[in-house]
């Protein structure tokens, strides 16, 4: 996920509301495509994160949508693409080691235009001894045919 300064995690996300839902992908029937949705939104949700987890420019360009809004974990607030993109990009130039494991615990998809998921998250620096603990709370919009990434909010996880 996201806006991260020098070692700290930010946030990325927003809900949006797009106007009319984005008609099912082609081939999705019988149970209106649903199972196909939520494999297609939980894939999303793992792009998001591996790809910041890699530190694949490309791919996390990919997945976020151009309205994006973030709440961070001290309540900065960033919104639109760029906003949310370059301190993303700007954390994958760091020298050092860092990791973000990560478990969805709870997963809503409405239709196949609007989802969020609530993630258990790690934000990992070996080299600098942090390891903090989040609740990582994304919202994804199936925009043009695919799940982006429209709404991150990242909350401490008090011990």
């Amino acid at each position: 996920m996201r806006k991260w300064g020098y070692a700290a995690l930010g946030t990325l996300l927003a809900a949006a509301a797009l106007g009319a839902p984005v008609a099912a992908a082609a081939g999705e029937q019988g149970d209106g495509g649903q199972q196909e949705c939520r494999r297609a939104f939980d894939h999303a949700v793992w792009e998001d994160m591996d790809s910041y987890n890699k530190r694949d420019a490309a791919r996390y360009r990919a997945i976020i949508h151009r309205d994006m809004v973030t709440v961070g974990r001290r309540g900065n607030l960033y919104l639109g693409y760029d906003a949310n993109v370059n301190p993303v990009l700007e954390q994958f130039k760091v020298p050092y080691e860092y990791s973000m494991p990560w478990t969805v615990t709870h997963t809503v998809v409405e239709g196949c235009h609007m989802g969020f998921a609530i993630l258990d998250a790690h934000y990992l620096e070996p080299s600098h001894g942090i390891d903090r603990h989040y609740t990582i709370s994304l919202t994804l919009v199936r925009d043009h045919g695919r799940w982006q990434v429209v709404k991150d909010t990242v909350t401490d996880v008090v011990p």
